[in-house]
C-alpha cells in the first residue's frame, strides 16, 4: 500500500541559529500580525520561505515566490540550512495541555510516495479550494522543497507501530527541544540509520489518511505530474514522486480532534419565531443556557447529533435531532457513513433545509465563517459580523476514517487536529 521511506532532510544549522527562533506555524494559520512578529524574530525564520511578504511592486519575476527561492539558495550557501549526512527517519513529539489534561502526540517524519486518491492508498477526508493550491504550487515550482509536512494518520489496530515509535528514540538526546508561546513543548530526534529497515517494515501495507495538508498534497500531485511530463527520462523514483509526511498512529492516545464552529454571515431569512418553528421539524429544543460556558459544557455531555446555537442578543440554545427523523430518507443522496456525522447534519439540515443556505453560497459566497475558538465566534455574532453561531462537537477519528474509506469527503473544515505541526524542523528537498 503506502510506500514509507527515509530521506536526507534539509535542517537548520544549530551552530548558527536557535531552532525556536526560526520555526513557524503552518502558513495557512499565520495572521498578518503574526507574520510580522515572525519576521522580526529572526532573519532566518522559515516564514520568509513559506509566507513571504507581498509588495505593490511584485511582478512574476520578482514575487514572494522568487524571493523565497533566492533566500533558500542564500541560506544553503551560508550553511544556515544544511543537508543531513544520511537518509533517515525523524521523530517528532509534542507535549501539550488541552481539555483539562496533558497530552503527548508522537509523529514520524518520512518520505511517502505520491499516489492519486483514486488508488485508495492515500485518502483525503476534506474538500479543497483552488486558490490555496495555486499559491502553494507557485512556491513549490520555484523552491522545489517540501517546507512543511503533510499530517497523515495510519491504522494501527494492535497499536504495535505506536509502541515502536514511542520507544524509537531510546536514550538519544533530541536534536532540539523548546516550548512555544502556546505552551506546546516540541521535541525532535534524528533517528539512527539502524532503525530505517525496522521502521519501514513496521508500516507494512498500511494506507494513510490525510488529517491536515490536503491542499499541499494535491499541489504535490500536480507538481509531480508537471515534472514527469517534462522529463523524457522519468522513471518514477525521482524526488518529485514523493512528499514529506508526519505520520501518527490512529491508536496514539495523544491524537486530539477539536471542533470547528460555524457563524452564518448575513441576515437570517426569518425572524426568531419562524426560525424556531422550522427548527422543530428536525430538532427538539433541549434547554436554554445563560452563557457560552454553560452551553459548551452541556454540549460536551450531550448525545450525538446535538448542537449549540446563539443568535445575537438571544439566549444560548441546545438542540438535538429528533429521534423520529429518518436520516436514511432525509439524506438518501449521501452514503451511510456521512449520514451520521454532526457536521453533515448541520450543513444539510440546519443550514440548507432550515435556513435555506445552499452549498453554493457556502462554497462560493463565503456565507460561513469557521472558528476554532467558540468565544471568537460568539463575539463576532454579538458585533454584528454574523447572524447565528452554531457550536459543534468534534468528530471522532473513527468517524473520519469510515468516511475516507468509503471514498467520501467531509465538508470543508470539519476537523481540527490539535496542535498543528510546526514548520521548519526538517525540510524535504526535491532537487534532482
Amino acid at each position: 500500500m503506502a510506500e514509507v521511506l527515509s530521506f536526507k532532510g534539509l535542517l537548520y544549522n544549530t551552530s548558527k541559529v536557535k531552532i525556536e527562533d526560526v520555526v513557524a506555524p503552518p502558513y495557512d494559520i499565520i495572521s498578518p500580525e503574526e507574520q510580522e512578529k515572525l519576521y522580526q524574530r529572526s532573519p532566518y525564520n522559515v516564514v520568509r520561505l513559506i509566507l513571504g511578504k507581498e509588495t505593490p511592486q511584485d511582478t512574476p519575476s520578482n514575487s514572494r515566490y522568487t524571493r523565497a527561492r533566492a533566500l533558500l539558495e542564500q541560506w544553503i550557501e551560508e550553511k544556515v540550512l544544511v543537508l543531513d549526512t544520511q537518509d533517515r527517519f525523524y521523530l517528532y513529539r509534542q507535549r501539550f495541555s488541552a481539555l483539562g489534561r496533558k497530552w503527548i502526540r508522537t509523529a514520524l517524519f518520512a518520505r511517502v510516495r505520491l499516489m492519486d486518491f483514486s488508488e485508495g492508498v492515500i485518502l483525503p477526508h476534506e474538500r479543497t479550494l483552488s486558490a490555496p493550491k495555486e499559491d502553494r504550487l507557485k512556491l513549490l515550482r520555484e523552491c522545489r522543497v517540501n517546507f512543511s509536512p503533510i499530517f497523515g494518520l495510519f491504522p494501527d489496530e494492535d497499536g504495535k507501530v505506536f509502541a515502536f515509535l514511542k520507544d524509537a528514540a531510546g536514550g538519544m538526546s533530541p536534536f532540539c527541544r523548546f516550548e512555544d508561546e502556546a505552551g506546546v513543548v516540541h521535541e525532535f530526534w534524528l533517528l539512527s540509520r539502524s532503525l530505517v529497515e525496522s521502521i519501514g517494515g513496521a508500516f507494512g501495507t498500511k494506507p494513510i489518511l490525510i488529517a491536515d495538508g490536503h491542499h499541499r498534497y494535491e499541489t504535490a500531485l500536480q507538481y509531480k505530474k508537471e515534472r514527469a511530463e517534462a522529463n523524457p527520462c522519468h522513471r518514477g523514483n525521482e524526488p518529485y514522486n514523493f512528499v514529506m509526511m508526519a505520520l501518527v498512529s490512529m491508536k496514539d492516545p495523544g491524537l486530539l480532534v477539536l471542533p470547528t464552529h460555524r457563524v452564518v454571515k448575513g441576515d437570517l431569512p426569518y425572524p426568531a419565531e419562524e426560525l424556531e418553528r422550522r427548527l422543530a421539524r428536525y430538532f427538539e429544543r433541549v434547554t436554554f443556557y445563560e452563557d457560552l460556558d454553560a452551553l459548551l459544557s452541556a454540549l460536551d455531555k450531550a448525545s450525538s447529533h446535538s448542537f449549540g446555537l446563539h443568535l445575537s442578543g438571544g439566549p444560548f440554545l441546545l438542540i438535538t435531532l429528533r429521534k423520529e427523523v429518518d436520516l436514511d430518507r432525509e439524506l438518501s443522496h449521501l452514503p451511510p457513513p456521512m449520514r451520521e456525522l454532526d457536521v453533515v447534519l448541520l450543513h444539510e439540515l440546519l443550514l440548507e433545509k432550515v435556513l435555506g443556505v445552499s452549498p453554493r453560497e457556502v462554497r462560493d459566497e463565503g456565507r460561513l465563517g469557521y472558528y476554532k475558538d467558540a468565544r471568537r465566534a460568539l463575539e463576532d455574532v454579538e458585533r454584528g459580523l454574523g447572524s447565528l453561531a452554531a457550536f459543534l462537537k468534534a468528530p471522532s477519528v473513527d468517524e473520519v476514517w469510515r468516511v475516507a474509506r468509503a471514498g467520501e469527503t467531509m465538508p470543508q473544515k470539519s476537523t481540527y487536529f490539535y496542535p498543528k505541526l510546526i514548520t521548519g524542523l526538517v525540510m524535504n528537498p526535491l532537487f534532482d
